[in-house]
């Protein structure tokens, strides 16, 4: 009788996981959103998103409670924003201190590229908005990543002070300006810089800088860039309040003449750590994926996310779950058409099939999807366009079906 009842349990439960669904979670279509950015504690998942009317930019964000999100919270308005399909607002929340940050980017002068950086923090209200880069130059400040650190948070970006991009435009000067700069702050809980770095002198000019703090230990990854315009991924770890020398991650040598827009994406549990990157070495477009067990000292074999044959575009994202396996987003085209596509991947190496839950627009409109994972779930958030209006389109993917 034991054995039935046993059997009978284990039939229940196989029928329950096989019912499991990929679920549309709706969201405000009213109104035109995107650059959609998602944030998980632990116990709960954040979204944060732009809206544009004809007088200002808007960020707000909301909190997913029982399938819904809740209603929308103002962070910040204002003009002369520089909304970017690929340069995107963050939020971070320390659970340890009730803090949470945001970022935005505006415009410092009439020129394309000249923006700064500007945070906010949370308590029980905003506080004033601060300047993330002090270096007051009218040059391009963005591709930033904040994660909770000590009491305060850690933020990466690009910074690009010695480009002289002002002098260049104003005198029409087309002579080489200097290098782009990867750059970090550590920001306290009452929203003051108290330690700056420079971390590379030389680095890609537009892709995403992506950051996770493993056992205590920041670590930044990013494409880099070499006189002979080999642009790989590097990656720097925070230890004695002294960042590491940068260190090739994978020798691609991708060898392009500008920037791809294509960062990478790191996540960490533990000692464990996960990088996943694009590169188009050798003409052939590939998602790639590398293991750390040691805190990101050392890495594994390279692992390739696309199935042979595929054309990925990339505009990569990483979750690493309890196990230190991982799901990995990324964008790929089948004749013409994008799709969004998530793998999960363990620490041996071994893929599930590819899960694709939506079709996607491949231009710039649909900037950069977003995971996060909660409650053995993936949320999934990205910019849909319909009759030339954005929306945001957001999903939860068991993470079961992989």
């Amino acid at each position: 009788m034991l054995l039935q009842h046993l059997n009978k349990t284990w039939i229940i439960i196989l029928i329950f996981s096989c019912n499991e669904t990929i679920e549309n979670l709706n969201f405000d279509k009213s109104k035109n959103t995107e650059e959609s950015y998602l944030f998980s504690d632990g116990n709960n998942v954040y979204m944060s998103w732009i809206e544009t009317d004809s007088l200002n930019n808007y960020l707000y964000y909301s909190k997913l409670e029982n399938n819904q999100w809740t209603s929308k919270k103002l962070i910040v308005k204002g003009k002369d924003w520089f909304v970017n399909w690929a340069d995107y607002p963050s939020i971070a929340i320390n659970s340890k201190t009730n803090r949470m940050i945001a970022h935005y980017l505006k415009k410092s002068y009439d020129l394309t590229f000249a923006y700064d950086i500007k945070y906010l923090i949370k308590e029980n209200k905003w506080s004033k908005e601060k300047y993330l880069n002090t270096d007051n130059t009218k040059s391009e400040h963005g591709f930033v990543s904040i994660k909770p650190f000590k009491d305060g948070f850690i933020a990466s970006w690009l910074d690009g002070r010695n480009t002289n991009y002002f002098d260049k435009e104003v005198n029409n000067n087309h002579e080489s300006a200097g290098s782009m700069t990867l750059r970090a702050a550590f920001i306290d809980s009452n929203g003051k810089i108290v330690e700056e770095y420079e971390i590379d002198n030389q680095v890609c000019e537009c892709c995403q800088t992506s950051i996770t703090v493993s056992n205590n230990t920041p670590i930044v990854v990013y494409r880099d860039r070499s006189d002979d315009e080999i642009r790989d991924i590097s990656i720097s770890k925070l230890k004695n309040n002294t960042w590491s020398d940068p260190l090739n991650l994978n020798e691609d040598n991708w060898k392009i003449y500008g920037c791809p827009v294509n960062g990478p994406s790191v996540d960490s549990n533990g000692k464990f750590v996960a990088i996943a990157w694009f590169t188009l070495s050798n003409g052939e477009p590939s998602i790639n994926l590398k293991f750390s067990n040691d805190n990101g000292e050392s890495f594994g074999n390279l692992i390739k996310i696309n199935n042979d044959g595929s054309k990925p575009l990339g505009r990569i994202d990483l979750e690493m779950l309890k196990n230190g396996s991982v799901i990995v987003s990324w964008i790929d085209v089948n004749n013409g058409l994008g799709k969004i596509s998530l793998r999960k991947v363990d620490l041996n190496g071994n893929k599930s099939e590819i899960i694709n839950p939506s079709n996607i627009s491949t231009k710039r409109i649909s900037g950069f999807p977003q995971i996060e994972n909660i409650n053995d779930h993936i949320i999934l958030s990205f910019t849909k366009e319909v009759k030339a209006k954005k929306n945001i389109e957001t999903f939860k993917i068991p993470i079961s079906i992989f």
